[in-house]
């Protein structure tokens, strides 16, 4: 029956596309000026060009639109995408992101890179803890962004075949600039951010930008737990035939990480009420609490590693580009982009390993529990865990890319040769510790036990210096890869109307390293004391064993699309494509002969594969563009999570509809949206009963609707970002509810160059669940979740700099 309703709604959309494409053919002219509705591209595709005019689903983002979308975190820029789901609860980095259906097994955003100025932040965009939202960061340096989904996307970047999300710097060209200041309204944030560029002469051209903050965010931390910033810098030098641009970006910030955390779920699995527990809120809550400042582990060199948790996600990045594009005579173009990144962090953040009573948690084998650092007893009827401190120190991500390109016009044909060449470093220490905890959403004590015999089993709710209940998950990764990638890409014009393109890719990786597990435990004196107690004579660290790293991949991805160009307000396109991205710190720790290319268990796992299909209609005209996407994709994968500990080899399919749309209804009033529907299942997979299920955490629908006010000097709407239900985990047990979650926003120009501005986030605290690690509902109701933050208000005020300096 649903799935008959499916179909009905899909054939009602592709009516209604069909009857605007009818419309659009009874239209009087077809000379309409579309620049400002249909802007130039240049992500995923050879030549810049007007959207219609190619075969990509491709979106862009002006500034304006994301400051009054008001998003708190990077990923949550993405939610108005059609197509792209992300899961921005995990704060400013360890977001999930994907597109149409192609899974999040895991964590990152396997299948798509986001890339600053074409060249991508991260060579793999799934590396546990050092996900690529974590080194990227929106400021009105930034003139647009466009993302890429399916398509090309498989020979235009390596790792990425689903799609790019792509963020385009100032350059400096067109003279102005702003400095903005933000604050929060009913939380603690803010925020400076500034750009500026100017032409020094006729040719050269200059730019800087970046911002400052400080708060703790919607959660409620205890501390400080935002502060940082980011500043970059562009030149640029024009000549007759060409340009070389230079650019820097430097990136120091501390934000808080936030993993799944308790929540109350009653009901049944098919039909679940979430709640927030007593004493946390799951809109405002945080795990984090000022009562646990400082953590202790045997580094990976053998060393007491001391770590500050206020430092949460801390993210370091110092990157040196440069662009030089040459155009020659007989129509030859020569292309290069390059850029070397040095980035390096840690990722610091409490994870719920168990959740549940006094007699579930602090029972047995425990005689007695106090709070830490006080001799009173305490309260049984309260709830508590054993957190687990993922204490990840991101020691060595740095990363050099170069992409050469030579193209050749010659007639109605452009030809485009080229290299990608790319090393990344993943040297990476975990060092992790258990803690018993209460559930309180602000400033949680932490809690001591006792054995029997009355002995002091824990230190200031130091439980253990490790995670015994997961065995010793100690590690140590010093790997690098080194990525070889030609590519060739053709686009032709069959007839006056029909244009081709196709392309290929093989990349070429070779990876070499190391890396270490922990082998037991040693005994340490870790506070310096003098004495050893009780968890001191039991501190897990590596061991000495090695496992040397030393083998090949390769990946041939191809892809193949047609624009039919009806008129120039109408175009179909269709598009084949196949790509893969490979498989990075994941597979490692697996048993695998990581010397051995020809391994077939290693074999089976280096590449994760998509095939795609799309196919649309394109419609244009002076106040409105429509764009209908029909969509599918299969995956082939592998992977391993460490919070579950469980290894997947899955096989997926996708298939669905994409709308994306804007109308300008008059001079005062316009609208846009987006909506994506998207059927998913398991086709094959390890776990044989869950063949057939839905991928977890894969909508039905997603959905985002902005209408937009500008009268006189007042500007006023709201985004309306939603998704339906999914499931938790492939089991297809418990649901995570669907949601809604409205941003409004107001501004008024009070002179001619200063704007003051009022956003909210979330103004209906919708509780919106994106994971979940129970596949059921426990006996105790209480799952570990992630949900999305609550409300949040924030006012502006913003001093335009256009010819004031």
């Amino acid at each position: 029956m649903k799935s008959r309703l499916n179909q009905r709604k899909i054939f009602l959309v592709g009516t209604l596309s069909i009857g605007a494409f009818m419309f659009a053919q009874n239209t009087e002219t077809d000379t309409v000026k579309t620049a400002s509705i249909d802007d130039v591209v240049v992500t995923g595709n050879a030549n810049p060009k007007a959207s219609i005019k190619t075969s990509i689903s491709i979106s862009t983002l002006k500034p304006k639109d994301i400051e009054q979308a008001a998003p708190r975190t990077t990923a949550e820029i993405f939610r108005t995408i059609p197509g792209i789901r992300a899961e921005s609860s995990g704060g400013e980095g360890n977001s999930n992101i994907t597109v149409r259906g192609v899974p999040v097994s895991a964590g990152g955003s396997r299948y798509l890179l986001i890339q600053e100025d074409g060249l991508p932040v991260l060579q793999f965009g799934d590396m546990a803890f050092a996900t690529q939202d974590q080194f990227t960061r929106f400021d009105s340096f930034v003139s647009r962004i466009e993302a890429v989904r399916g398509g090309s996307a498989s020979v235009f970047a390596s790792n990425s075949p689903a799609g790019i999300i792509n963020f385009i710097t100032n350059t400096g060209e067109k003279r102005g600039g702003s400095i903005s200041q933000e604050l929060g309204v009913d939380y603690r944030n803010y925020r400076t951010d500034f750009n500026y560029g100017t032409p020094i002469n006729d040719d050269t051209f200059v730019s800087v930008g970046g911002f400052f903050r400080a708060g703790d965010g919607t959660r409620k931390t205890g501390f400080n737990s935002n502060v940082g910033g980011q500043f970059r810098m562009s030149f640029m030098k024009k000549f007759e035939n060409g340009y070389f641009r230079v650019y820097t970006k430097l990136l120091d910030d501390r934000t808080a990480a936030y993993m799944p955390m308790p929540i109350g779920v009653t009901g049944t699995n098919e039909d679940p009420v979430y709640k927030s527990l007593p004493n946390y809120d799951a809109l405002t809550g945080a795990m984090q609490t000022i009562n646990l400042q400082k953590d202790r582990a045997i580094g990976s060199d053998g060393n007491i590693l001391e770590s500050n948790l206020s430092d949460g996600m801390r993210s370091l990045s110092k990157s040196i580009g440069a662009e030089f594009s040459y155009n020659f005579d007989g129509g030859w173009k020569i292309d290069n982009k390059i850029r070397y990144s040095a980035n390096s962090g840690q990722f610091l953040a409490p994870f719920p390993a168990t959740v549940g009573t006094f007699a579930e948690v602090l029972g047995a084998p425990y005689s007695s529990a106090t709070y830490a650092g006080t001799n009173t007893a305490i309260d049984q009827n309260a709830i508590y865990m054993r957190m687990h401190l993922f204490n990840t120190k991101l020691n060595d991500f740095n990363n050099f890319t170069n992409n050469f390109n030579l193209s050749k016009k010659f007639g109605g044909v452009k030809a485009n040769v080229g290299l990608y060449k790319a090393l990344q470093n993943v040297n990476m220490s975990w060092q992790w510790n258990t803690y018993l905890q209460e559930v309180n959403g602000y400033n949680a004590r932490l809690v001591d036990v006792r054995n029997p015999a009355g002995n002091l089993l824990t230190t200031n709710g130091l439980l253990a210096y490790g995670t015994p209940a997961w065995g010793n998950l100690n590690r140590n990764y010093d790997t690098k890869y080194d990525i070889t990638a030609p590519f060739a890409q053709i686009e032709f014009k069959a007839t006056e109307n029909i244009s081709i393109d196709g392309g290929v890719r093989y990349d070429l990786g070779k990876v070499s390293g190391s890396f270490a597990g922990g082998s037991g435990s040693i005994t340490k004196d870790m506070n310096q004391d003098g004495t050893i107690s009780l968890n001191e004579q039991n501190v897990y660290a590596l061991g000495s064993s090695i496992t040397p790293v030393k083998y090949e991949y390769d990946i041939f991805s191809w892809t193949l699309g047609a624009n039919y160009a009806i008129n120039s307000k109408n175009a179909l396109f269709i598009r084949g494509s196949q790509g893969g991205s490979a498989a990075a710190d994941r597979i490692l720790f697996s048993s695998y002969n990581y010397t051995n290319s020809s391994d077939p268990g290693l074999e089976a796992v280096k590449v994760n594969k998509v095939t795609q299909v799309e196919g649309g209609y394109k419609l244009r005209s002076t106040n409105f563009f429509v764009n209908t996407t029909l969509f599918y994709a299969g995956t082939e994968e592998s992977n391993y999570e460490a919070t579950t500990q469980i290894e997947t080899k899955n096989k997926y399919r996708s298939f669905g509809l994409e709308l994306d749309g804007f109308y300008k209804l008059n001079d005062y009033i316009d609208f846009k949206g987006g909506f994506t529907y998207t059927n998913a299942k398991i086709t094959n997979a390890k776990d044989e009963t869950t063949i057939d299920n839905t991928p977890r955490r894969t909508p039905q629908f997603m959905y985002s609707f902005n209408p937009n006010v500008n009268y006189n000097k007042f500007s006023a709407g709201f985004y309306l970002v939603g998704v339906t239900k999914s499931y938790s985990q492939d089991n297809n047990k418990l649901v995570m509810n669907g949601y809604t979650v409205v941003n409004p926003y107001l501004s008024y120009r009070l002179t001619s160059n200063i704007n003051l501005s009022l956003n909210g986030n979330n103004v209906f605290d919708a509780l919106g669940i994106t994971e979940a690690e129970e596949g059921s509902i426990p006996a105790n109701n209480i799952v570990r979740a992630r949900p999305i933050q609550g409300r949040s208000i924030s006012m502006s005020i913003k001093l335009d700099l256009k010819d004031h300096l």
